[in-house]
């Protein structure tokens, strides 16, 4: 079986194809040859967009992997049409994405850029940086991660308000509940801007906002003239800003913290990743079974 890799991350496929070699399967780069497109069994890929013109020409694919849990880079409709299997890889990074996660939401929380380098006493300093504290957290999206850090909130005494397909709980009641709003949702159709106008209204005057799921979760316009307003008391972002995004101009802003999508990297996640991605595609591709639902 022939492994086409459209794009990664990493310099060297060594670990690729030591998990290839396993199954006899070869993987090459697409740009070494794009000839083998065509007669690819298995493509594999981070942030090319897999789209149905792409998915046209895979003739002899049986799936399209992604080094990465969230399915947004492929036509899912037009990959169910050509009878390609879409996957991703759950669960490789919870420790780390957690804990990133929750670095940023308490960063902002206890204003530590703020805090960094004052002196005088403790009276002194919280006349100067109010810390109000969080006692509630509404926590959106209940995947692998969602649920990690509402038991982390949980362990440290915050009321954790939960929002999923499968609670009961509506998002606007959470949002105007919480000094600390959390996504961990897929980027879909419905989630696309889930967080505008409207919703930062319903949210709590000064709650924090920390997204470390998909940039597009959020209306950027809206986000930032919360910024602007006072209104949205901090924003945690784990996410490439484009350089035309509203938000880049609170770069610095000690209220905003924007690490650059690296919450799911460890040297120890990365090979995890990489390995799973290529051990699950073939497994895929070797016993054909109805096609997942998006990974989430």
């Amino acid at each position: 079986m022939l492994v086409v890799v459209l794009d990664s991350l990493f310099e060297s496929l060594d670990v690729e194809r030591e998990v290839a070699a396993r199954y006899g399967a070869q993987v090459v780069r697409l740009e070494d040859d794009p000839s083998l497109l065509a007669s690819a069994d298995v493509v594999a890929h981070v942030r090319t967009r897999v789209d149905e013109a792409l998915i046209a020409t895979l003739s002899s694919c049986r799936v399209i992997a992604r080094f990465g849990t969230g399915l947004d880079t492929v036509d899912l409709d037009a990959a169910a049409r050509a009878g390609i299997a879409v996957v991703g890889v759950r669960d490789y990074c919870i420790p780390e994405l957690t804990a990133h996660t929750l670095g940023l939401a308490f960063a902002l929380v206890r204003r530590l850029r703020r805090l960094d380098g004052l002196d005088g006493g403790w009276d002194d300093v919280v006349r100067t940086v109010p810390l109000p504290g969080v006692r509630t957290a509404a926590v959106v999206g209940l995947g692998s991660i969602g649920r990690a850090v509402a038991a982390a909130l949980v362990a440290m005494g915050v009321e954790v308000l939960a929002v999923s397909r499968t609670t009961s709980l509506p998002l606007d009641d959470a949002l105007a509940a919480a000094d600390l709003v959390l996504l961990h949702l897929a980027l879909t159709p419905e989630t696309a801007g889930l967080v505008d106008d409207g919703r930062l209204e319903v949210m709590r005057p000064g709650a924090i906002l920390v997204d470390t799921a998909r940039l597009g979760l959020l209306d950027e316009a809206a986000v930032a003239g919360a910024l602007e307003s006072g209104r949205l008391g901090g924003l945690g972002l784990d996410a490439r800003l484009a350089p035309d995004s509203p938000l880049v101009r609170f770069r610095g802003d000690p209220r905003v913290l924007v690490t650059p999508h690296v919450g799911w990297y460890s040297e120890a996640s990365a090979r995890v990743l990489r390995e799973r991605t290529i051990a699950d595609a073939l497994e895929r591709a070797l016993h054909p079974r109805p096609q997942e639902a998006s990974v989430t």
